[in-house]
């Protein structure tokens, strides 16, 4: 079977607050095939912190987040209103996921920024706002897999 071919588009990019948020939206619809394993309907938020003292007291430099629909993946500024997650980055982590090339390249340094933090540096982190399993029948769980973040085989849930 095909992959389907995905389009990708960011609403208001003016509405961002940061050139890196700007810089990281367009480079995700550049590569709307990052989100094609999760369901139409699929939304969740991108957070984009300059420290971890940021992270911690819950002060973003920008926000914005990523609908997954049918043709492809849709990017707005702010929070969603019911968002699946929340996926918390440093810009650090940012200025470097931006200059890879696939899905897969993609999905391992994410991974490597969340497995094996550098709080200084480059490092992620998710809140869920959704029960685990129903995040991974959403299709987040393949994602998550590729990424390395579900690494155990005798895991439970069904990727």
């Amino acid at each position: 079977m095909l992959e389907e071919e995905l389009t990708g588009q960011v609403i208001d990019i003016q509405e961002f607050r940061t050139e890196i948020a700007k810089n990281y939206t367009i480079f995700l619809t550049k590569y709307p095939e990052i989100f094609s394993d999760l369901d139409d309907g699929s939304i969740f938020d991108f957070c984009l912190y300059n420290s971890i003292k940021d992270y911690f007291d819950k002060s973003p430099a920008d926000t914005f987040n990523v609908l997954r629909n049918e043709n492809g993946i849709e990017i707005k500024s702010g929070r969603a209103n019911e968002s699946d997650l929340e996926l918390a980055l440093s810009i650090a982590a940012v200025k470097k996921l931006v200059q890879t090339d696939t899905k897969v390249e993609y999905a391992q340094l994410l991974g490597s920024y969340y497995n094996d933090p550098d709080e200084e540096k480059e490092w992620i982190d998710f809140t869920l706002y959704k029960r685990t399993q129903t995040l991974i029948d959403m299709g987040y769980g393949k994602f998550a897999k590729t990424a390395g973040i579900l690494e155990d085989e005798d895991e439970v849930y069904k990727l």
